[in-house]
């Protein structure tokens, strides 16, 4: 059997049943984070600007976009919810299962997946059991697919979660709408031709649209394989196929055998994001926030900061003099700037005028990142840091950190979650709807209609 049969295989047998209680239970926790962050980012201005567009467009109103009071066709509603939920880079990030991958290159998984299933779920009045299903079925397909392919796919510059979240969000569509194995086949061909997006795009309101046109892609193909499209059945091993167009090639033991076995979700994991910023800058936040307070420090006691790290983090984290908060986002000079003026790394703290005020100005030419021999020996599969402080009176404070707050060895647990999805709903709503809202996805295997969940995530 091919990867692309046997991918195509599990979607269209793979029923709930068959998942086991840990994993749906642990799902729930993702699908409520993936919420949050879509509801915070439906206020940024890409967001705004995607949301004018899709009103303008028109179309039955078959689905919400989250955080407003528009419905939209179900394409758009994904397109809408899925740029907002990537638009704050505050979602979640793949980990790797073998210690020769590079961390940091594959995707954000969530956000694709959920937009995609949710709007159809609107669409279709689906239980919240059937979107249960579809997250971790679509969740660990793009996660595999996104595992087995050649690093180079990444370094040379497509964005991972623009180019294999559609796989996941095909995935999720397929499972809503009950498609059989060979239509998933032709779902898998069609919406890899639909895949695109490029890293130089980072740090503007392009990045979160590429998870928006994932989600969208994976809507689309669904609908149009069910109704008889055709396209390659053999699309990711293909000669001129997905993998060796994109990527010059891939590990099929990376998926062969591996789906659900054990679901990705539980190992090697998926991380949440405590911080509205690229996943590589979290452990370098951790500490610079952890000597803050332990010291008590000050901004003017501060001569110089050396962040230490593998050559793979300054690939990504590629603005060192940051203009707006999109590029701040992927600046280590500005992530540990605003930790030292204002102790706390959240959505507040990452605007555009606190990236342009002069005293975080000032304190971001006094940032250095920097490869160090160390971190590099160990290897690229992780994000690892050491950060030292220089004070002006002599001393040097450091610390080091190998896993950041949010990872599956440190996770935030169902306080954490809650804080943060309350934190991100705040922007929209009162507390008293995000507390019946949060209730409703923890018991989203009990929800009878996922539009009684939709009904509390519009905007106040």
């Amino acid at each position: 059997m091919s990867v692309t049969a046997e991918i195509a295989l599990f979607i269209a047998t793979t029923k709930l049943k068959d998942i086991p209680a840990d994993v749906q239970e642990m799902a729930k926790g993702f699908v409520l984070d993936g919420v949050g962050v879509t509801l915070a980012g439906s206020t940024e201005k890409g967001s705004r600007i995607i949301q004018a567009h899709v009103k303008e467009l028109g179309g039955r109103p078959e689905a919400a976009i989250l955080g407003t009071k528009l419905r939209a066709p179900a394409r758009f509603a994904a397109l809408a919810n899925g740029a907002a939920g990537h638009a704050m880079d505050h979602d979640d990030t793949q980990l790797t299962t073998t210690k020769e991958s590079t961390y940091g290159l594959l995707t954000h998984p969530t956000i694709p997946v959920i937009s995609a299933a949710m709007a159809l779920g609107d669409r279709m009045g689906a239980s919240g059991k059937a979107i249960l299903h579809a997250y971790i079925v679509g969740v660990e397909v793009e996660c595999r697919i996104a595992d087995a392919i050649n690093p180079a796919h990444y370094r040379e510059g497509f964005h991972s979660t623009a180019t294999m979240g559609g796989f996941g969000a095909l995935a999720a569509a397929g499972v809503l709408l009950g498609l059989k194995e060979e239509a998933v086949q032709r779902g898998l061909g069609l919406v890899a031709s639909m895949a695109g997006g490029l890293r130089e795009n980072f740090g503007t309101m392009t990045k979160p649209f590429h998870a928006g046109r994932a989600a969208e892609n994976g809507v689309v193909a669904a609908d149009l394989v069910r109704r008889g499209f055709t396209a390659a059945v053999n699309i990711l091993e293909a000669k001129r196929g997905f993998y060796n167009a994109t990527a010059r090639g891939f590990d099929p033991a990376k998926i062969m055998g591996r789906l659900g076995k054990p679901y990705f979700l539980m190992s090697p994991g998926i991380s949440i994001k405590p911080y509205p910023s690229g996943s590589l800058s979290h452990p370098a936040q951790d500490v610079i926030l952890s000597l803050v307070k332990q010291h008590d420090l000050k901004p003017d006691q501060i001569e110089r900061i050396e962040v230490g790290t593998n050559s793979d983090i300054p690939n990504a984290l590629i603005h060192n003099e940051p203009t707006t908060a999109l590029q701040g986002k992927f600046s280590i000079p500005f992530c540990m700037a605003i930790a030292v003026l204002e102790r706390k790394a959240g959505i507040a703290q990452f605007v555009d005028r606190k990236v342009r005020d002069p005293k975080t100005v000032d304190l971001m030419k006094r940032v250095r990142l920097y490869v160090d021999e160390e971190m590099e020996r160990l290897g690229l599969d992780r994000a690892r840091c050491i950060v030292k402080v220089t004070l002006r009176d002599g001393r040097v404070l450091t610390g080091r950190s190998d896993a950041a707050r949010g990872m599956p060895e440190k996770p935030l647990g169902k306080e954490g979650l809650e804080e943060k999805f309350f934190d991100c709903a705040a922007l929209v709503m009162k507390k008293a709807q995000a507390r019946k809202a949060a209730d409703l996805i923890w018991g989203l295997d009990r929800l009878a209609n996922l539009r009684i969940l939709i009904k509390d995530l519009k905007s106040a």
